[in-house]
C-alpha cells in the first residue's frame, strides 16, 4: 500500500475502534502536506481515546490497521509509538487522552469534541541562538581534544548545528521555497537555502573537530558582517583557543 492506501486504512479503522474520539493527521499526511508525498513520507497523527479506552487503547493500540503486518514497533515516551509496515510504511504517533495540539500543518480527520488547539512555539532570538551556537561547539570541542569523541560529535553536529541553523533561518534570505517547521529548524532548510545546506552538509561530514571549525566558519562568513549582536569577542576568544586563525 501507499501512503493514501495506509491512511485511508487507519481512519476506516480509528472509525470503527471503540473509544476512539479524535484523529488528527499531520505533515505529508494530511491533506494540505499532499504535493510533500514521497516514497519516504510518514503517517503522523495524535489519536485520543474516552477515560475508558485510554488505559489499554494507549497499550494494545486496537487503532492500527492490519497489524499482522506490522513487522516492528516501538514506544516512545509516555503516550508515543512508531510502527512500521512490511511494505516500508513507517506510523509514527501519539495516542491517550486528549493533549493541547500545536502543529499549524494539521488536519482533524475526526473530532469528538475534545480537540484543544494552541499556537505553535515561536522562534527563538537569533542573538541568544548565535551564541547558544558557539557555547555548544566550544564545549564539543573541548570534549573531542579530551578525547570524548561521541558525546563532542554529538555536539558540535547537533546542538550547535540546530542553534547555526536556526540563526540561518532568521537571519539569511532563502533562495528556494521555504515551509519550515516550528518544532525543528533543520526540517528542508535545504530546500530554502541549497547553497549554504550543501555546505552544512559538507561540514558535519567530516571528522568531528573539523565539522566544528567548518562551522564556525560558515557562520561568521555569513552572520558576523553587519549584524551587531554577532558574538564577535566570543568568536576571537574560540579561534585562539583551539588555533582556528
Amino acid at each position: 500500500m501507499d501512503l493514501d492506501e495506509h491512511r485511508e486504512a487507519l481512519i476506516e479503522r480509528c472509525r470503527a475502534t471503540e473509544g476512539v474520539t479524535s484523529l488528527v493527521l499531520f505533515g505529508s499526511a494530511a491533506q494540505e502536506g499532499e504535493a510533500r508525498r514521497d516514497e519516504w513520507s510518514d503517517l503522523d497523527f495524535n489519536l485520543f481515546l474516552t477515560p475508558e479506552a485510554a488505559p489499554s487503547g494507549r497499550v494494545g493500540w486496537p487503532f492500527l490497521p492490519d497489524r499482522d503486518r506490522a513487522i516492528l514497533e516501538a514506544r516512545e515516551y509516555g503516550d508515543g509509538g512508531v510502527v512500521l509496515y512490511d511494505d516500508g510504511t513507517l506510523y509514527e504517533f501519539g495516542a491517550g487522552r486528549p493533549w493541547q495540539i500545536r502543529d499549524p500543518h494539521r488536519e482533524v480527520v475526526l473530532d469528538g469534541g475534545d480537540l484543544e488547539f494552541g499556537e505553535p512555539p515561536a522562534p527563538g532570538d537569533p542573538a541568544n541562538d548565535v551564541r547558544l551556537f558557539m557555547a555548544k561547539l566550544y564545549l564539543g570541542t573541548g570534549r573531542v581534544r579530551r578525547g570524548e569523541v561521541l558525546s563532542g560529535g554529538t555536539l558540535i553536529r547537533t546542538y550547535a548545528l540546530t542553534h547555526l541553523i536556526a540563526v540561518l533561518r532568521a537571519r539569511l534570505t532563502p533562495t528556494g521555497p521555504d515551509d519550515p517547521s516550528p518544532f525543528d529548524p533543520l526540517r528542508r532548510f535545504e530546500q530554502a537555502h541549497p547553497d549554504v545546506g550543501a555546505r552544512l552538509d559538507a561540514a558535519v561530514d567530516q571528522p568531528a573537530e573539523p565539522a566544528a571549525r567548518a562551522l564556525f566558519v560558515l557562520a561568521r562568513e555569513e552572520l558576523e558582517r553587519g549584524w551587531r549582536e554577532f558574538p564577535s569577542v566570543g568568536a576571537d576568544l574560540i579561534a585562539a583557543r583551539f588555533g582556528w586563525l
